[in-house]
């Protein structure tokens, strides 16, 4: 597959999108809402913060997709902050999108080469704030600007910035996902939770932390041991049968999907969240429910395909 070399971040007057485009959306969040700048909003111990700047890196991306095929990105930076989240990555049909993997933060292999050789319009350029630590510890992973309450009265007076960085802080993320279809583009749509990442840093006592140790080194472990990253509940809109009714039962041993009025229907998999695939069947019974005896516990994700292989319907089961 060609390498990608020009990503285009999408804003929200957009229009014009090429057949089969494929895009990716890392949505920022806070207590389980869309992330506003500059309002007051609380961390998880209810402290008042007000937030400036919202800033990370996304690299080496591998979308995985039916049956385990590999699109590889891996040679795409992304910056995103909390007003732009959303880039074209391809024009491409990828069908049956099953889990994403990807890096937070800047690859060593080029964490500390010379920013002033790329142009000004490449996320590794200068940006506003500043991304760039210098040549020997690079690339800032996260970048917090924010305000935090230090007195409890709720007015967030108290700098709080988390500047994390250095290549032992660079984390890597699979993330079991599904592609949300229309007829002219593919979404991947995944929510960032700022609530989530600076767990166990004070907004309102924290202070100005700009290091690669203490809780630079362990916000930046929070990716991995905390809900960081996860794909919305929404996620897997039906392209070909919005009327069709797709939902899960769980009652004791047995975990039971059913569907109805599912026209079109020609094969369905669930798989755990690791991408395995658990149970794939071909069928063409508009009304029908598969039960599971035993299952593990966790997640999994039931998806209906029409016969060209494009999903139908698409649901997020837990047990």
């Amino acid at each position: 597959m060609t390498k990608l070399i020009t990503l285009l971040f999408i804003g929200f007057g957009f229009s014009s999108i090429a057949q089969n485009s494929l895009f990716l959306t890392f949505s920022p969040k806070n207590a389980g809402v869309d992330l506003v700048l500059n309002t007051n909003i609380q961390d998880l111990n209810g402290v008042v913060m007000k937030v400036d700047d919202f800033n990370y890196y996304i690299s080496n991306i591998h979308i995985i997709y039916d049956g385990g095929q590999d699109l590889d990105y891996s040679d795409t930076v992304l910056l995103v902050t909390a007003t732009a989240n959303t880039f074209k990555l391809d024009n491409i049909d990828v069908p049956n999108i099953e889990q994403i993997n990807f890096g937070v933060g800047v690859p060593e292999a080029i964490n500390h080469l010379d920013i002033s050789l790329y142009p000004e319009d490449h996320f590794l350029s200068w940006q506003t704030p500043s991304m760039h630590w210098g040549w020997t510890s690079g690339y800032k992973c996260l970048l917090v600007d924010a305000w935090g309450d230090g007195t409890g009265d709720g007015n967030p007076e108290s700098v709080f910035q988390l500047h994390n960085l250095g290549d032992a802080n660079y984390k890597n993320v699979q993330l079991p996902v599904v592609g949300t279809y229309t007829p002219t583009q593919t979404d991947i749509f995944i929510n960032c939770n700022l609530d989530e990442w600076i767990y166990g840093a004070n907004p309102g006592t924290t202070g100005a932390l700009h290091g690669t140790t203490g809780l630079n080194a362990s916000t930046m472990n929070n990716v991995n041991s905390r809900v960081v990253f996860e794909q919305p509940a929404t996620a897997g809109v039906t392209e070909l049968n919005t009327n069709s009714t797709l939902f899960f039962t769980n009652a004791g041993t047995n975990l039971t999907v059913t569907w109805k009025d599912m026209t079109g229907i020609a094969s369905y998999q669930l798989i755990d969240m690791s991408g395995r695939i658990i149970i794939k069947e071909n069928t063409s019974l508009i009304n029908n429910s598969i039960s599971i005896s035993n299952p593990t516990k966790g997640s999994y994700i039931f998806t209906a395909f029409d016969e060209n292989g494009r999903i139908l319907n698409t649901i997020n089961v837990v047990h």
